[in-house]
């Protein structure tokens, strides 16, 4: 299907692929075939369909697609991003995707999942909301040779052999380590003070950053950011505060807690422009 001129191959992953070949669900096998064969006739049996293909979704109006695992379809007929799976109008993830393409070229979010069993057996406690900050990273994996730009966007082929393919891929590891599709920058254990430390960390950024404070941008330095939080109940280090530099604020990532109220209400009398309710969940 990738040598076939009529038809594009954008992606394809272990159980499916997205393709602007026409007809795929009328895909026969070809009579020298033997395991497509043995698929359709075994599938016939079983369903009393014999269709090879089945389509899953349709995009009409285009899809960006940036790494085998991460393509987007303009209309929401496709949302394939493994490792940020966010309940967000489609509107708002595209706008954050084309966003970040000309910015850093990673989405920062948090992740809501559950304490694990091992977790509350060693820590005690209960089963409570666990979050995690977490990075997508929408940097292009090198799997497939750009050929010209178009409209703004970049098209791909195939690389031609493996050892074409193998040092585009090892030029896109360069500076990352181990390539991942998106890595934790830290984590909460649901117990104790969980939830204030992740407030400390987005009041410290948003004091770095100086924006949401007032009218215009402010700028502190690390002595007046550890001062301000000592007023608010957050004690810190000036080492964290240094770790914080240049992570984004992440609105609506805070949960409403008695206490987490309260630090964000202590800051808005030091700062009265200050809108607490951007923090909050």
């Amino acid at each position: 299907m990738n040598n076939n001129d009529s038809s594009r191959i954008i992606s394809c992953t272990t159980d499916g692929f997205i393709s602007d070949k026409k007809d795929l669900d009328k895909t026969i096998p070809a009579q020298d075939d033997l395991f497509s064969s043995l698929y359709y006739e075994t599938r016939a049996k079983l369903t009393g369909s014999g269709a090879l293909l089945e389509t899953k979704y349709f995009e009409s109006e285009g899809v960006i697609s940036w790494r085998t695992r991460g393509q987007l379809g303009l209309s929401g007929g496709i949302k394939a991003l493994t490792g940020y799976q966010r309940q967000e109008p489609i509107e708002q993830t595209i706008d954050k995707v084309n966003k970040s393409f000309n910015d850093t070229k990673q989405i920062t979010f948090i992740q809501t999942s559950l304490r694990s069993a091992k977790e509350i057996y060693q820590l005690g406690g209960h089963s409570t909301i666990k979050l995690s900050e977490r990075i997508f990273n929408l940097k292009f994996d090198n799997r497939r040779e750009i050929t010209r730009e178009l409209n703004g966007y970049h098209q791909t082929k195939p690389f031609y052999d493996k050892s074409q393919s193998t040092q585009f891929r090892l030029i896109s590891s360069f500076g990352n380590g181990r390539y991942r599709t998106y890595s934790p920058i830290s984590s909460t254990q649901c117990k104790g003070d969980a939830y204030l430390s992740l407030t400390r960390r987005m009041i410290v950024r948003v004091l770095r950053s100086g924006d949401y404070l007032s009218d215009t941008r402010l700028s502190f330095s690390r002595g007046e950011i550890s001062k301000v939080l000592s007023e608010i109940g957050l004690k810190t280090s000036l080492n964290f505060i240094s770790k914080q530099k240049n992570k984004p604020v992440i609105l609506n990532s805070i949960p409403l807690t008695l206490k987490t109220l309260a630090c964000l209400e202590k800051l808005k009398v030091i700062f009265p422009f200050f809108n607490e309710r951007i923090l909050l969940r």
